[in-house]
């Protein structure tokens, strides 16, 4: 009786600790994007007056001059500030972050197809192993939206909020950029799985990553037919390589289940 109450008081406290760790990343979260709002505001109104100006002066004092040098070449090629009107600040911004979330998301599919064949039994605790896959997910899907957002600004490409959810209609590339929405359709979906997994079963919630080989799969064709860097061959290399290691882990996967019926 003893051992079942500290038990419960343990599973409390940390549930408590939990909640209350959620508590203040929001609290803090929301404080920085009121911040944020509030700088962009202030420098809207008065750009040579503004906070955001006035700091930016500031920290130009202290850098050294060949590291100011360098940031300004920088901004100059980006086309900043971002209220210009043919700034490529945005459509910079937009590559990196696909680039980001292709790479996370990878990263979520082979780290799952690594659970699922118990390479990592023994080597990483359980609750480490799958929290990280959720990690890696909810990323993927955050670098994507982030990449999706960012395209709203850039006046070249001329994308609307109909043209980033509606697959197969956007002005550019809509075959393979509507292949890319419905991907993170996919993504969203089995990131959210995770937090339904008691309610729909274990049993469902394992089919139901069938689908995040359809997702990578839509991301990758994506990536390397609507991605402007995939031209070059580096880009083009890492699209390959990292789809081969996917097929790979996936063959290695159904290899190790055939043999496990037999």
């Amino acid at each position: 009786m003893t051992t079942q109450t500290r038990s419960f008081n343990h599973s409390d406290l940390r549930t408590l600790l939990d909640m209350f760790l959620v508590a203040v990343g929001v609290f803090t979260g929301g404080l920085v994007a009121l911040l944020t709002l509030w700088l962009w505001f202030d420098y809207q109104a008065d750009p040579a007056r503004s906070l955001l100006a006035m700091g930016i002066t500031v920290v130009a004092g202290i850098i050294p001059d060949w590291l100011s040098s360098l940031i300004y070449a920088e901004v100059q090629t980006m086309g900043l500030p971002l209220t210009a009107g043919q700034t490529s600040a945005f459509w910079y911004m937009a590559r990196s972050g696909g680039i980001v979330a292709y790479l996370l998301l990878w990263l979520s599919t082979v780290w799952g197809l690594t659970l699922s064949t118990k390479i990592t039994d023994g080597v990483v605790p359980a609750p480490i192993a799958y929290g990280l896959h959720e990690f890696l997910s909810i990323g993927a899907v955050l670098f994507t939206v982030v990449h999706a957002v960012v395209l709203l600004g850039d006046e070249y490409i001329q994308f609307n909020l109909w043209h980033l959810t509606v697959p197969f209609i956007a002005p550019y590339e809509p075959l393979w950029t509507g292949l890319g929405v419905i991907g993170l359709y996919m993504t969203v979906i089995l990131t959210g799985s995770f937090y339904v997994r008691k309610r729909i079963g274990q049993k469902l919630w394992r089919k139901m990553h069938y689908l995040a080989f359809a997702g990578y799969a839509l991301a990758l064709l994506h990536g390397l037919m609507a991605g402007t860097d995939s031209a070059t061959d580096g880009f083009r290399l890492m699209y390959l390589g990292t789809g081969f290691i996917v097929l790979f882990l996936t063959y290695f996967r159904l290899f190790t289940l055939k043999v496990k019926n037999k």
